[in-house]
């Protein structure tokens, strides 16, 4: 007896979605090619219709003599199980195939320990019906049953049901001893305890499990950069495991197996979802270890906020002539700004006729009094952060090329404006964080002073400056190093002791300064263009004038693999920064919504930064969906056009019409479900929760409007929800797929502790995100955290946080 099916759909699904067609009997012939791929052709099957009642198999229809035997209580017992077991497998290949999960992951939701057939029948239908070579079967039918021997099993008993099942019993006995089958999952506690990333000298407990074959030898490799160690491991039940000490220095580390049988030596390494375990004939990029400092903690108040980022410019004006003063301040110093007379009036985005090159100094006039009178707006949508991009004096309109680091820039009114917002915010329990732009500065400021608008002396004025230290002249006064080659943001000398000393180190330094007038937190430009000892000397200084406050890296990387300036950074480490901006989970949650990744990709991304991040970090992940230097949320969503990678000529040709814009509104709530329901903090880009539009820069940065209340009620009340249950902030989290389509998080705290082990009240609560247009079920086990199976139907283009304790 077999299935029809094949490599991507199993065909007798297609017209009867909950009945099996099986054959019977027959006989068959293999066919190799040149190639060594096997094809077997069957003929004289007799064919029987089956269901499943109550997880039991009967025969329903088919070929007449078959069902009466299969239906009669005088069945011998070894058709009947065989029957069990070709019917199960081809049931759990179907719905592996229609959850959009591979063939190779099969055992996510199949198992058959008991059943003897279940691993020959398997083989079979990898084989001849999915064009597995025989190694690859082996290893899937390892994974999911318990016995590949068929113990107890005559061979010859079932060749008149299936007779290339019998052959291939006869092959797995033969092979079972010398062919190895292994496992090993990072994320799982029976084989690495404790999961996730671990502290400086702590102890660990790896393991992996033999599923078939014999293995002699067992050894770990634990390997970093200019790091290797080998270390023997133990016999253990049914495997070999291994509990050591981690090394004393803080590292991004590797790991992997390599096992010595009678054959040779294998190589266990992790598959393409980081941390499933695959054997492989030569050694292989490993599982992944972060060893982060012991003493590593971040600011407790931050990992329970919510965030809301601003533009300063366009967010909200005061209307009492702040801005038109500060443009006329910026005027007479010789520069050439201009304010735009109304909010709906387009951003200035080429050149005007006396430049060579477009200049971003068109103002639409926002200010820090603004913002301030926007205050109970932010608070009715449930925020904690508000950060600020630059807001030092500067001569565009995004204020990165610094001019000088202790004024509020004119435009935006003046420091004492300042002191009041942050006054004004924390009296509704809101922190300030602003936004520190420290590898370069504007070359038209009072530190480099290009062009003489500034009257001291800047480093452009020669060695007499206090500033001329800060930069490096290949040739005064024309050239010098700046930062990615624009000639009017020079680069820093980060490691002068003047610069550090006045930006930094300093009693009345500007990190300093800023958080002794209000601020909490800095998040720090361009962090990969600062070297790892100034980060760890900034964030040092920050928590010596406000112990509590946070410091955050701009990194668009994976923070503990990136990589610059020829070494890998420690942002993540417990060294450098508290946490980072999280942009590879915007990537991965744009890809799930565009369908360039499956559920299941998404869900191994989100263990991936959940296993390799430490705790004190991951909780603090900034996780943004939009931001000032990428494209608006609803714009992104409203078309499978990779935006970014567009000139901003072909940005503005993008059609977007009404249908799509809709359709975008719909894929964004159910992207902020997933955004709130992570651990981190959800930042909101000011406008996106009112279904804002914008290509790249600086159509992303248009005047803030209200458009979308719907969307922006969304935001609030997921907002509410997290802020009124400590389980969605520091409580424990776990990932899963309930198809290619459905994403499940789930989130608790059940001992009345978080996982900082703070006192917290007790709570649980499961997100299901589905981002196709059709409904779906699902069925998510949680019976070993007391939750049972919990099950629903998910509208398409939907996603919701259910309370489930």
């Amino acid at each position: 007896m077999d299935a029809v099916i094949c490599r991507d759909y199993p065909s007798g699904a297609e017209t009867h979605p909950d009945r099996l067609i099986l054959y019977f009997g027959g006989s068959y012939r293999e066919q190799w090619s040149e190639d060594y791929t096997l094809a077997v052709h069957y003929e004289g099957r007799k064919s029987v219709d089956a269901v499943c009642t109550d997880g039991v198999w009967r025969a329903v229809g088919g070929d007449a003599e078959w069902v009466r035997l299969l239906n009669s209580e005088e069945c011998p017992a070894v058709i009947m199980l065989y029957f069990q077991a070709a019917a199960s497998v081809y049931a759990a290949a179907r719905a592996c195939a229609a959850k959009g999960l591979a063939l190779e992951q099969l055992d996510e939701c199949f198992s058959s320990p008991s059943n003897p057939f279940a691993a020959p029948e398997l083989v079979r239908l990898l084989m001849d019906d999915c064009g597995f070579p025989m190694s690859s079967a082996f290893q899937v039918a390892a994974a999911c049953c318990g016995d590949l021997r068929a113990t107890g099993v005559d061979a010859a008993q079932v060749y008149p049901l299936q007779p290339r099942t019998a052959h291939i019993i006869t092959i797995l006995r033969n092979c079972t001893d010398s062919s190895l089958a292994a496992a090993h999952n990072s994320n799982d506690p029976r084989y690495r305890s404790p999961l996730g990333a671990v502290t400086e000298a702590s102890t660990l407990t790896l393991g992996l499990k033999i599923l078939a074959g014999r293995a002699s030898k067992a050894d770990l490799i634990l390997y970093g950069d200019g790091f290797r160690r080998e270390i023997p491991m133990e016999s253990a039940e049914r495997g070999f495991s291994v509990t050591f000490r981690v090394p004393h220095q803080a590292a991004a580390l590797w790991y992997c197996f390599r096992i010595q049988t009678r054959d040779g030596t294998h190589w266990l390494c992790p598959d393409g979802s980081g941390y499933h375990g695959r054997l492989y004939g030569k050694e292989c990029t490993g599982f992944r270890l972060t060893v982060y400092r012991r003493d590593f903690e971040t600011p407790a108040w931050f990992r329970r906020s919510v965030m809301y980022q601003v533009f300063p410019d366009r967010f909200a004006a005061s209307r009492d002539g702040t801005a038109e003063a500060g443009v006329a301040y910026h005027a007479a110093l010789g520069q050439t700004p201009e304010l735009h007379g109304s909010w709906a009036e387009t951003p200035r985005w080429q050149a005007r006729p006396f430049e060579r090159s477009y200049t971003p100094d068109d103002f639409y006039g926002g200010t820090l009094k603004g913002i301030e009178e926007k205050l109970p707006y932010l608070k009715s949508l449930g925020i904690g952060v508000l950060y600020l991009n630059p807001i030092g004096e500067a001569r565009s309109n995004h204020r990165y090329d610094t001019s000088d680091y202790r004024k509020v820039d004119p435009i935006l009114g003046c420091n004492e404006d300042f002191r009041r917002l942050c006054e004004k915010a924390g009296a509704l329990g809101i922190r300030v964080m602003l936004d520190g732009v420290y590898s370069h500065t504007g070359d038209d400021s009072v530190y480099f002073n290009r062009y003489g608008h500034y009257d001291a002396p800047g480093a452009c004025q020669g060695p007499a400056s206090p500033y001329y230290d800060w930069y490096d002249f290949q040739h005064f006064p024309d050239k010098y190093r700046c930062w990615w080659g624009f000639d009017s943001l020079p680069e820093v000398e980060e490691t002068d002791p003047s610069w550090q000393d006045f930006i930094v180190s300093g009693k009345d330094s500007v990190v300093k300064t800023w958080l002794r007038r209000g601020a909490s937190a800095w998040r720090l430009d361009v962090a990969d263009e600062l070297p790892d000892e100034v980060l760890a000397l900034i964030r040092r200084a920050a928590k010596e004038e406000k112990p509590d406050a946070v410091v955050l890296g701009e990194v668009w990387e994976d923070a503990v693999l990136k990589e610059s300036y020829g070494s890998r950074r420690n942002y993540a480490l417990g060294y450098s920064l508290d946490s980072v901006m999280n942009y590879p989970l915007r990537t991965a949650i744009l890809d799930f919504v565009h369908r360039r990744c499956s559920a299941y990709a998404l869900r191994d991304f989100l263990i991936g930064q959940q296993l390799n991040y430490p705790k004190p970090f991951y909780y603090s992940l900034m996780n943004l969906l939009g931001s000032h230097d990428v494209e608006r949320l609803r714009s992104a969503l409203a078309t499978d056009i990779r935006i970014k990678s567009l000139s901003r000529e072909d940005q503005l040709k993008l059609p977007f019409s009404e249908d799509a814009l809709e359709r975008a509104v719909e894929l964004e709530k159910l992207c902020a479900v997933i955004q709130f329901a992570l651990p981190g903090v959800p930042s909101i880009y000011y406008g996106d929760e009112q279904g804002m539009c914008g290509v790249g820069d600086p159509f992303n940065r248009l005047p803030f409007r209200v458009e979308r209340q719907d969307l922006c009620a969304h935001y609030a009340a997921l907002a509410a929800l997290r802020n009124g249950s400590a389980a969605l902030s520091t409580g424990h989290v776990r990932f899963a797929a309930g198809s290619d389509g459905v994403l499940l998080i789930l989130r608790w705290i059940t001992d009345g502790k978080d996982v900082f082990g703070e006192a917290a009240e007790n709570g649980a609560y499961l997100a299901v995100v589905n981002r196709n247009r059709e409904s779906a079920s699902y069925r998510y086990d949680c019976s070993d955290l007391g939750f049972g199976e919990i099950g629903g139907i998910v509208r398409g283009h939907s996603g919701s946080i259910r309370k489930i304790l």
